[in-house]
Order: C-alpha cells, then structure tokens, then sequence
C-alpha cells in the first residue's frame, strides 16, 4: 500500500513492494521531472503530456501519495493568450484523471470474494494498480486509476473496481464510479444513458457518430487554440527580431471505438442493472388486462435463433404497460401455461387483486357452456371475464365486402361502429357547449347545431367524450339493419358491395355479440386531466377497452429491432 496510509484493518497490514515504483533521481538537475514520481506502469499507460502534472498533484514523492486523495484530478487550465515562451503542444491536450480508492479514502473494510464466508478475511491494500485504463466519455477521455487489495489469507489480488467488490459497496458510495468497464476501453455512464432511451432512430451506430462528432469537434478546437498561440508567439518574435522556433505538430486525433463496442458497453450495462430491471418489469399490474399475439417479430430473428419461434405473445393492462413478453412455436395452452402460473403467481405474492376483465382477439368463449381457453389459462381467477376486441370482431364483419377499396366500404364500416357504439351524452353536450364558444369567439353569430356537429372533430370525441357499448339484442337488431339496407348496393360501376353469403358470415359473428359487451361493474375510462375549451373545462379520458395498445407496441418492437422480416422461400412457376 502507499506510504502515509493508514493501515485498515490494523491485522492486515502489507509491505509496499518496492519495485513497484522506480527509483528517485540522483541527479539534481533533474529534480523537477515529476514523471519518476509515477508508478512504472502508469508511464507505459499515460501519455507523455500528463505525465508531469499527474505526478506534480498525486505523488508527494515517488514513494508517497498526496496527503488529501478526491477521486477527480484536473489537469491545469489551457495557457492564456498573453505567453511569453514557446507554447509547448502538450498542455493543449491534457486529460483528466479519476481515482478510485474506496479502502483508502472511506475506510471501506472489503472482504475477500474467494474464501468461504465463515473464514474470509479482510483485503489489505498492495498499492496502486500498476495501469491506467482510458474511459471514453462525451467530449474526450479521461483516465481511470485503482488501487490493488490482497487477501492475506489465500494470497488472491483484486482491483478495486472489481465487481466483487464493488457489489460489496453500498448505493451511496457505488453510485460515485462512473464507469461501465469492458475488455480493453471503458465507457462513462453518461454516454451510456445515452442509449437507454430505445426509440426509432437511436441505435449504436447513431450514438458512435455522435460521439464521434463530439470528440473531433473538442480536439479541434484545442487544436486551433495551440495553432493560434504558436502563431501569436511567431509573430512576437519577429516584431522583437529574435530567432525563430520551431513548434511542434499537434497530436493526431484518436478515433473513438466502432459502434459495435457502444453495443457491448450497453449490453453490460443492462446486465449489471438486470436486478432492478427485472423488479421493475415484475411490479406492473392492471385490473384490465389485454393479450395479443403476433408473427411480426419472430420473423426478424437471425442466425441461430432463427425459426425457432412462431409467435410473441404479450400481456398489457389499462394503462398501456406492457406485463410480459413471450416467445413460443404455437399459442396452445401447454406453451402459455407457464406464463399464465407466473402471471397468477406474481398477483398472488403481491397481494394484488385479481383482474376483472381480459381483451383478446380471439378464443373469446366457447359453446356448449365450455370454458373459453383463457378462462382455462387462468383458472385461478375465478372472476375473470374474458371479452373479444370491438375492432377484430368488426374486421370479421369487414369480410362480407368485395374490397376495401370499395366506395361504400366506409360508410358501411362506419354505420357498424354506430350499431355497436353510442356516446355519453353529457360528455357530448359538453364538448358541443365548448365548441359552441370556440364559434362565438371566431365572430360566428348563433351557429346553429349542425354548424356546431361539423366543428366537432373525431379525435375531440375520443378525447373528452366516452362511449359504451349497446345492449346484446339491441346491436344484433342493429348491424342487421346495415347489413339489410346495403345488400343490394354497388358503385357506379354495378360491383356490388358484399359478396356472396353476407349473411352466412354475419350468422356466425352474431354468438360473439355478447363477448364484446361491456361489463357493467367495470369502469373501462380513466380520467387524466382536464382541458380548457371555450371557457369549458373537459375532462381527457383513456380507454382501457380492447387491445389496441399491444397492437401499437407490436409495431413499436418490429421497428425497434434492426434487419428485415425473414421471407419464406416462394417458388414462381
């Protein structure tokens, strides 16, 4: 350990190696070359320019550290614009430099990971670790020195950055290291964070340039300030009819890593966090709970893991979070058995209530007074009410049309949305009232109501006004009457709007009709806030009705992950 340390615990003290730091200089004329100061191998891993101000600040002598340790040391401000001698290149491009000694400056009594609990003995300090590592950050570099501990028992040695020791820390002194160390470089967690934001657009490659861009723009202009010095200084010297200089090139600039190590710094980032992550994840709960499958995914998986799943099954609730992913070959009951005990499992330990209602888009209920599947997949849940997305049985009723491009595909969709739906109507009077005013503040005079109905937009009704579903019979009654009143329609060129067997279709949605049905006892809006129109404040609701929330996280991972969807071989005859 450094001299001047006082011994932690008083059993564990160790003799300094003396070979580890070179010998001071005989000469006096050397005596102000602060690099002897320096460990050797600290010589071979700073470069040269910061060298001498590291050994200046941290080493009283080559055998002694400073007297008052911090873990930050910066380098001396870059030189004025009113030198006198030749600017010299290095102190144009110091780097600073982060200590991390946790037994020497808090006292912190590590125990050895090796040894058995019962036996294991406190680590004493064996001086500084003999290399400085560079650690990437958003500007520039900076450096990162440990020191070295030892177990006096079984003779093993440890840095102090190790992650043995560091889970050794408490949260207060772990979180002051600011480094995701990886093989050869490390990286500061700020350019880390940089990376956890996963939106369309942020990927390694994109984080790489602009780091990159970060790095070269603030070694240019270290570059152009030692350039302009040494200019200034040339031109002195020539108003004073001195000799010339000769000044030093500036350093070449040194390319960050390439994006694939910014992908494994945060991959080792994420492992290290995995603890809290799965915490996190497993924290979320909902009394409305919605399930949904897709292909869309494991399309895009790659090498080994290619076609070795079929679909990705997630589990969301009101809010839009996300409870679970899963990946498997089928959607059969023994493949989401497992998921569905845990599910239950973690409710039941969280002593959590049970979910009332679960939305899916299909296996919604099953005849002869069965069970549905996912009231069999949820057995435990005895209250659980499973119902059918409005928007996948309204896509089943789609299929009666010829096309979709079909002039009257609209319109016929639209009058079933009205069979199905209907809107609250003291949610609606309010919003009329609101844009009522809006009119009146334009100059319009007494707008009558149909001139209020057209500044209503679709997307100010599913904002402030909520709607509920109409009654089994009555919405039967209803999508009939579309469907009879467009039987016979066509567009201007005689193609009908149905197909053949409309009814046939329609015959056999009718049972689902009391699956989409909104239960009574549960309130599916949520009011969020509340905003001022008109001089009307309305309230903003969120639905929790259907799945429409996984749908958009569907298409959320799909182009979050990189590469195309992988194309079943197609044979063109």
């Amino acid at each position: 350990m450094p001299v001047n340390e006082e011994p932690f615990p008083s059993n564990a003290v160790t003799s300094k190696p003396l070979e580890f730091f070179e010998k001071p200089l005989a000469s006096a004329g050397r005596k102000h070359d602060f690099t002897q100061r320096l460990p050797v191998g600290w010589k071979n891993t700073l470069e040269e320019n910061d060298q001498q101000w590291i050994g200046k600040n941290l080493f009283l002598r080559p055998t002694e550290l400073a007297h008052k340790l911090d873990v930050w040391w910066y380098p001396p401000h870059l030189p004025g614009p009113d030198i006198k001698c030749a600017p010299a290149v290095g102190s144009y491009y110091h780097k600073r430099l982060f200590l991390w000694m946790p037994r020497r400056m808090w006292a912190f009594d590590f125990k050895c990971p090796s040894c058995p609990p019962s036996k294991s003995t406190s680590l004493t300090s064996k001086g500084l670790y003999n290399r400085v590592r560079n650690v990437i950050d958003l500007k520039d570099r900076y450096y990162l020195a440990a020191e070295y501990l030892e177990c006096p028992t079984c003779k093993k040695t440890f840095i102090s950055y190790d992650t043995r020791l560091m889970d050794q820390l408490p949260d207060d002194l772990r979180i002051r290291f600011p480094v995701v160390l990886t093989r050869k470089f490390a990286c500061d967690k700020a350019v880390v964070s940089l990376m956890r934001a996963r939106t369309v657009g942020n990927s390694p490659t994109a984080l790489c340039g602009d780091i990159h861009e970060l790095h070269s723009e603030e070694w240019m202009q270290r570059t152009v300030t030692y350039l302009s010095d040494c200019q200034r200084h040339k031109k002195m010297l020539a108003g004073m009819k001195c000799v010339s200089v000769t000044y030093d090139n500036p350093p070449s600039f040194k390319t960050p890593p390439t994006y694939k190590w910014f992908l494994a710094v945060y991959v080792r980032d994420v492992w290290s966090r995995l603890p809290t992550l799965k915490a996190s994840l497993t924290s979320v709960y909902g009394s409305i709970l919605k399930i949904d499958s897709t292909k869309k995914i494991t399309r895009k998986l790659q090498g080994k893991a290619a076609s070795s799943a079929s679909w990705c099954t997630n589990v969301g609730n009101e809010r839009g979070e996300v409870l679970l992913s899963l990946l498997t070959t089928s959607e059969s009951l023994s493949n989401l058995e497992k998921m569905a005990e845990g599910l239950m499992n973690r409710y039941a330990n969280a002593n959590q209530a049970d979910p009332v209602v679960l939305y899916t888009d299909r296996d919604c209920c099953k005849s002869r007074g069965e069970k549905s599947k996912y009231q069999v997949l949820f057995h435990r849940w005895e209250k659980l009410r499973v119902r059918l997305d409005c928007w996948h049985f309204m896509r089943r009723l789609s299929t009666v049309c010829s096309n979709e491009s079909h002039p009257l595909y609209g319109t016929f969709m639209k009058k079933i949305s009205a069979a199905i739906f209907e809107w609250e109507p003291t949610d609606v009077e309010a919003l009329r009232k609101a844009k009522r005013n809006e009119l009146l503040l334009t100059g319009i005079k007494n707008p009558s109501p149909e001139t209020v109905n057209r500044a209503v937009k679709k997307t100010e009704l599913a904002r402030h006004c909520r709607r509920r579903t109409r009654e089994k019979e009555k919405t039967i009654q209803s999508i009939e009457s579309v469907l009879l009143s467009l039987r016979n329609s066509t567009d201007c060129l005689g193609v009908p709007l149905f197909r053949d067997g409309a009814m046939d279709v329609w015959n056999v949605e009718k049972i689902h009709v009391e699956c989409i049905q909104d239960p009574e006892d549960v309130q599916l809006y949520t009011k969020v806030g509340d905003l001022l129109k008109g001089g009307v404040s309305l309230p903003v609701f969120r639905c929790g009705r259907g799945t429409t929330s996984l749908e958009s996280f569907h298409c959320h991972l799909k182009n979050f992950i990189p590469g195309k969807p992988i194309q079943k071989n197609v044979v063109n005859w």
